[in-house]
């Protein structure tokens, strides 16, 4: 990992702990009502580098788990990611990306796409997996407040 990414995860860890939870019974945090926080998970690794896009798509399901809000941000390579069709695996993992991208949908992730970064790879709006939305202004910023944490991977 590079360290610009280790120093992203570890400050969004320090501000992630910090954050007032109430413990579940089955070792889960659940956020007071007051602090529902959102974590956007900025994916900017593609095809070349799943590892990194798994342990993304694992940490959103970790925060879903915990009531967090969660928004998918794929730009730059990770646009690769977000298409319907392609015969990707997560790294070691058995599970194909669109379909976790598809079960993370459903439990209430955002998933957006940066429409610079398709063009750039050449893909339409049309060849995104189902519920993916071509990002804008204000779909993106939107959703970022002051309690906003963002992992980049």
């Amino acid at each position: 990992m590079k360290m610009g990414h280790i120093i992203v995860t570890m400050l969004g860890m320090t501000v992630l702990a910090g954050c007032a939870v109430e413990p579940k019974g089955n070792g889960a945090i659940e956020p007071s009502a007051t602090n529902r926080h959102t974590v956007v998970f900025n994916i900017t690794s593609g095809r070349d580098d799943l590892h990194e896009v798994t342990m993304a798509l694992q940490l959103a399901g970790h925060a879903l788990d915990d009531g967090r809000n969660v928004v998918l941000f794929f730009n730059v390579k990770g646009v690769q990611v977000a298409v319907k069709g392609v015969p990707l695996r997560g790294y070691r993992q058995a599970w194909l990306v669109a379909d976790k991208l598809a079960a993370l949908q459903k439990r209430g992730a955002v998933v957006l796409v940066c429409p610079h970064c398709m063009k750039a790879e050449s893909i339409a709006a049309d060849d995104l997996v189902d519920g993916a939305q071509v990002a804008d202004r204000k779909k993106l910023f939107g959703r970022i407040g002051r309690d906003t944490v963002v992992f980049t991977y």
